[in-house]
Parts: structure tokens; C-alpha cells; sequence
């Protein structure tokens, strides 16, 4: 029972991981309709620029944290002006077909910047007291400061954007694009503005994301192939442009990860996420707290 505890709470700070990437995801194609392969690149930039913050230029943690958001908000800023402004009033192809490509310059910039040497963040706990001060043993459960910073950043995180959608006029305008993009423009919401959050704030939550895990995991180029993949296994599960479903899914992916490389075979573990979304697809294509569209 111990070890099936310590499977689950190793799952809960993958699966955090999941869902801080797959929330960004989903409010992208919820509120725009964008689907942005792209996005794992943002969680790949987010590493690298913690890395070179505390690393190279011995930045305090959360100065390098409000980096690493500059950084995501500016790449997020250039993935709206490439993927959405040019292409909104064209077939959803084009920008599908943008992003392909975006990733791919993101992925040959970082190669030609940082090379194809694997990096990780070296995070002295014992200098932040913050972070120190986080306990390591819960009852059986042992988690080192660093992986039980995520789960812990996760929930933060999204706390404040449930916040900022339910009680801001910025939430609000993100809220009604969602539900009706052509109503929200003449209740006088501007679409552009709401476009340019709505990818800064994915933008940033990936790489936030990024940051915390590349203290666990290496970071190299290409990383962000394996998490977009995730993203969009949770998105598809939790249902498309679903904030609460996308949380609960990537909790729900990574504990069965998790438990699937324990109990059954470590190959196994990437495997589970895509059958279980192909059978989601065949048997409720809404995903898990999605609705059935209304026909006309």
C-alpha cells in the first residue's frame, strides 16, 4: 500500500505538469479555435530560459520565474501574430500547418543557441528557504522539494486563472469568446486583445511548467514533441476548450502513467494515454466532461 501511494503522488506531480500545459492548450483552441502544435515548444523555452537564469546569470528563483513568464509572454506574443492574426479568417488548416512549422524554427533556434547537449536546472534547495522549509515526507509518501514544488505551483496557478476568468472583465471577455465569438465582439469585447492574452497566459503556463520540471528532467530541443502530444491527450479527454476537464485529466494521465510503469512495464507508460484516447474518441468523442454538440 505504501508503494501504491508513492506511485500515486509520483503521478500527481507528472500529471501537474500535464495539466499546467494542457490548460494553456485548451484555452487557445476554446477561446480562438487555434490548434497550436507549437506548444510544446513553449514549455521547452521555459526550461532553457530558467536555466540560463538561475545558472548563468545567478538569479534569485522567483526573479528567474518572473524571466521565464517575460520570455513565454513575448514567444506568445509572436505565436499570435504568426498563428491566429493573419490566419483568423482563413480555413483552421492554415494555422494548424503555421504551428507545424512555427515549432520546428523554435526547435532549430534553441539547437543553433543552446546545442543538442540535454541541460538540467541545478536548484540548490538549501539556499531558498522557501523552498527548504517544504516538508519531503507525507505519512509513506517521500517527494523532494522539487517535485512537491510542482504540484503546489500547479494548484496556485490554477486558482488565480479561475479567479481572473470569474471575477475580471478580462475573464469575462475571455469567457464570452469562448461561448460566442460574434455576440462577445458586439458586446464591444476587442478580439484582438483577448486573442493576445489568451496565448500569453498559455505561453506562460507552459513555460512555467518548463521551468519546474527541468530541475526533475533534462531539457533539449525537442522535448516539447513528447508534452504537446501529452497536452492534447489530456485536452482530448478532459474535452475541447474544458479548463476543469483538462485539470482533472492530467491528473488522471499522469497517475495512470505512473501506476502503468510500475505494475505493468516502463515502455508501457507512454502507450495507456494514446489508447485510452483512441477509445475515448471511439465512445464519448466529447471527452470526459464535455458536452454533445446540439445538431440544428
Amino acid at each position: 500500500m505504501d508503494l501504491f501511494l508513492q506511485y500515486v503522488a509520483n503521478g500527481v506531480v507528472t500529471g501537474s505538469t500535464y495539466v499546467l500545459v494542457a490548460v494553456g492548450l485548451t484555452l487557445i483552441f476554446g477561446i480562438l479555435g487555434v490548434v497550436n502544435f507549437a506548444h510544446g515548444e513553449f514549455y521547452m523555452i521555459g526550461g532553457y530560459v530558467g536555466i540560463l537564469a538561475i545558472t548563468v546569470l545567478k538569479l534569485p528563483v522567483f526573479a528567474a520565474i518572473a524571466v521565464v513568464l517575460l520570455a513565454a509572454a513575448v514567444i506568445g506574443l509572436l505565436a499570435e501574430a504568426i498563428l491566429h492574426k493573419p490566419l483568423k479568417s482563413h480555413d483552421a488548416t492554415n494555422s494548424i500547418i503555421s504551428s507545424f512549422g512555427l515549432a520546428v524554427a523554435l526547435q532549430n533556434a534553441a539547437l543553433v543557441v543552446m546545442g543538442p547537449q540535454p541541460q538540467r536546472l541545478n536548484l540548490d534547495v538549501s539556499k531558498i528557504p522557501i523552498l527548504a522549509s517544504i516538508p519531503t515526507d507525507f505519512g509513506p509518501v517521500f517527494l523532494p522539494q522539487q517535485r512537491t514544488l510542482i504540484p503546489l505551483t500547479m494548484v496556485i496557478l490554477i486558482g488565480v486563472l479561475y479567479v481572473i476568468l470569474k471575477y475580471t472583465w478580462t475573464g469575462r471577455s475571455l469567457r464570452a469568446m469562448a461561448q460566442h465569438p460574434t455576440v462577445a465582439r458586439l458586446c464591444g469585447v476587442r478580439i484582438q486583445s483577448v486573442a493576445v492574452v489568451t496565448f500569453m497566459v498559455g505561453a506562460g503556463l507552459a513555460g512555467i511548467a518548463g521551468m519546474l520540471m527541468s530541475s526533475i528532467f533534462f531539457v533539449y530541443p525537442v522535448v516539447g514533441n513528447m508534452i504537446a502530444l501529452k497536452a492534447f491527450t489530456v485536452v482530448i479527454l478532459g474535452g475541447m476548450g474544458n479548463v476543469a476537464g483538462a485539470a482533472v485529466a492530467g491528473l488522471l494521465l499522469g497517475i495512470t502513467e505512473s501506476l502503468t510503469s510500475a505494475y505493468l512495464a516502463n515502455g508501457m507508460r507512454d502507450i495507456v494515454g494514446f489508447v485510452i484516447v483512441i477509445l475515448m474518441l471511439l465512445f464519448r468523442p466529447q471527452g470526459l466532461f464535455g458536452k454533445v454538440a446540439e445538431r440544428s
